[in-house]
């Protein structure tokens, strides 16, 4: 029975997407256009391909080469806002439903030359000069269905709209990336596809606010605590920095912490003698306000490091060119 349902669900969300889709090509006047460059990051399937660090990327090399830029978000996902906020102090990030009145407002206020669209994929309404579909080399299509199925927000034929596919965590899913590689070209001929790896950079100390090297932790025992949509790929992050992870605590993308959660989990962490507790700068942003000044949840002789990365594309000298010539 849950098995008919979901596909009956599937069915209702693709019949809805066809008309809405079909919608902007039938009356292509609802595709707002504004006198920027946009460019959109999205992704094909639910969380977990690493959109907000390429942003942020992008963001940062449009800002080096003299552009002004400002990225549009959506806003589904506080953290992310946070997270983009914080690593882009000097750069407009707006949050709002319609992209479009964002734009304009970027434009007006800001003097936007170049737009980042964030998870911008499945937004036509705005017009696009270049869309940038990141492709998890890990779980590129989990079983091929449409949510609520599977994990695909559109069928993988979809991606014949994009311009060019950055595959993420190629380093961790390289035996995906050769058939990833076919099956992209099979829609799209001749596109550019690029690799991508989130490098891990340093630890940071939350609680005292300093900054651990990947060498001072190397050999630890520790704990891992995220609610991102692909957990494995940043557990296999921490085992490869030499780590053992004893506890891995996974939670649903963007999943609202409480205090009773956390200190639960807390409280393993101490039976199992860890006493570190690594989670993602993503869910440091959740956590936080949580454990500020807070008798429960106790966490007293626990230190919780916050794994910093960088989104790191090779061939970044072609990606750039791309990108600031579309």
């Amino acid at each position: 029975m849950k098995k008919i349902i979901g596909s009956f669900l599937s069915g209702i969300y693709y019949a809805a997407l066809v008309v809405s889709q079909a919608s902007y090509r039938w009356l292509p006047f609802r595709i707002r256009k504004v006198p920027a460059k946009v460019i959109s990051i999205g992704n094909l399937t639910w969380g977990g391909t690493g959109k907000t660090p390429l942003v942020v990327k992008l963001a940062r090399d449009m800002a080096y080469y003299g552009k002004k830029v400002a990225v549009l978000v959506r806003g589904y996902g506080k953290d992310e806002v946070a997270e983009l906020k914080k690593n882009l102090p000097n750069i407009p990030v707006i949050v709002g439903k319609n992209r479009a009145r964002s734009a304009r407002q970027a434009i007006r206020r800001h003097g936007a030359e170049v737009l980042i669209l964030d998870d911008g994929f499945q937004h036509i309404r705005l017009h696009r000069d270049l869309d940038i579909v990141n492709i998890n080399s890990v779980l590129p299509f989990g079983n091929g269905k449409l949510i609520p199925q599977g994990i695909l927000r559109e069928p993988v034929a979809h991606l014949r709209r994009a311009h060019l596919f950055v595959l993420t965590k190629s380093n961790i899913g390289s035996k995906n990336v050769h058939w990833i590689r076919q099956k992209l070209l099979e829609v799209k001929p001749h596109a550019p596809i690029f690799e991508a790896v989130h490098k891990p950079m340093r630890f940071l100390d939350a609680l005292k606010g300093r900054t651990v090297t990947l060498g001072e932790m190397k050999g630890r025992r520790v704990a891992t605590l995220s609610g991102i949509g692909d957990p494995y790929s940043f557990e296999k992050t921490v085992e490869n920095l030499g780590n053992e992870i004893v506890l891995a605590a996974r939670f649903d993308d963007h999943h609202a912490y409480t205090r009773r959660e956390l200190g639960d989990f807390f409280d393993r962490c101490r039976k199992a003698g860890v006493r570190e507790i690594v989670t993602t700068e993503k869910d440091f942003f959740r956590i936080d306000p949580l454990i500020k000044n807070e008798k429960r949840p106790n966490r007293e002789g626990l230190s919780i490091l916050v794994l910093q990365i960088e989104f790191q594309v090779h061939d970044e000298e072609d990606f750039l060119r791309r990108c600031l010539n579309p």
